[in-house]
């Protein structure tokens, strides 16, 4: 009996405390890996990225989680001075991306790559090559949005550097 009684105490401690710290994970990497520093500019040596690359942001009207990510990409692009497609699954706008154009099967082909379609998802595609790079699926907080860039634009410069010089 005492041993029920145990286990039931420490299972309902484990499910109290997993509702409320619920995030905590993300917000501790958030906070290291933001390490005091302002990451809504990019790096000096990052400036020009968005001059050969834009955002494509994938979306459905009727996606709640697409409604909250969108004002979040407009002020992210807004900042960094890029540009963002948006292409939309149902062929209507959100309200932050009134200019849209359809998600045809060529971009869904080559943004998902005969894997399942979820979204919002967001990629960077290069001007020139054409290529994606997929930066998120689903959405994100601002400051995720930041860490996660910084992370990425080093990544693809680097890979298309190494390609350039091939």
């Amino acid at each position: 009996m005492k041993n029920r009684l145990f286990i039931l105490l420490v299972l309902s401690l484990q499910v109290m405390c997993s509702y409320a710290g619920q995030g905590w994970l993300n917000q501790m990497i958030v906070s290291k890996e933001k390490g005091g520093s302002n990451h809504s500019e990019l790096k000096k040596s990052d400036d020009g990225f968005f001059n050969q690359h834009v955002l494509v942001l994938f979306y459905a009207s009727t996606c709640p989680h697409c409604h909250q990510f969108a004002p979040e990409i407009k002020r992210w692009a807004e900042r960094q001075q890029a540009e963002v497609l948006a292409l939309s699954f149902d062929n209507q706008p959100l309200p932050d991306f009134p200019s849209f154009l359809p998600a045809t099967t060529e971009w869904v082909n080559a943004a998902y790559a005969g894997q399942s379609i979820s979204y919002p998802a967001l990629f960077v595609l290069n001007k020139e090559t054409h290529v994606l790079y997929p930066v998120a699926i689903g959405s994100m907080t601002s400051t995720e949005l930041d860490i996660r860039m910084m992370s990425l634009i080093p990544k693809i410069k680097a890979y298309e550097d190494k390609r350039i010089s091939a």
